[in-house]
């Protein structure tokens, strides 16, 4: 397992792990537009991300297996080189979790917010995503507070813990 720069030539495997994944996701977190699941959706997304990484706001990477497959995503978002903090967002094929995967996507993505200088990463777990919250602890990521409502999934308001770490 790698991390690597999301690509423009990404677009036909990104495509095929949304879509293969669109249900799963949906379960844990708010839908995308449908207009994403198209190749020009895609490709605006992945344009988006670029554009974002270019600016520094944004490293968009992607989880990718021992065959090249891509095993998942992990961001870090609204990257703020001032306030030296970024968000952390990532997910994972249903197929690929349960085998530590994660947890060292997000050491590894760890070390490279480590080499951008940010100094804090935030991260939100569903109270009921007991799979993330472990990988945020594992990871030293700490508890810092409760949110009510925070997003709405399959219709219904979900509360989220917010987790902090301090890279260095």
């Amino acid at each position: 397992m790698e991390l690597r720069l999301l690509s423009r030539s990404d677009y036909a495997s990104l495509l095929r792990f949304e879509v293969e994944n669109r249900a799963w996701f949906e379960s844990h977190i708010n839908p995308r537009e449908a207009s994403f699941y198209s190749v020009d959706g895609v490709k605006s997304h992945i344009e988006e991300c670029l554009s974002q990484y270019q600016r520094k706001a944004m490293l968009p990477m992607l989880i990718v297996d021992g065959m090249g497959e891509i095993a998942g995503r992990i961001n870090l978002i609204d990257i703020n080189l001032v306030l030296r903090e970024a968000y952390l967002g990532y997910r994972l094929d249903e197929n690929c979790t349960g085998r530590g995967i994660a947890k060292r996507a997000v050491e590894q993505i760890t070390q490279l917010a480590n080499e951008l200088n940010l100094q804090t990463l935030i991260a939100f777990a569903s109270v009921d995503n007991i799979a993330s919250q472990k990988v945020l602890t594992y990871n030293g990521f700490v508890k810092m507070k409760s949110h009510e409502n925070f997003a709405e999934v399959q219709g219904k308001n979900i509360d989220c813990i917010e987790y902090q770490k301090i890279v260095k």
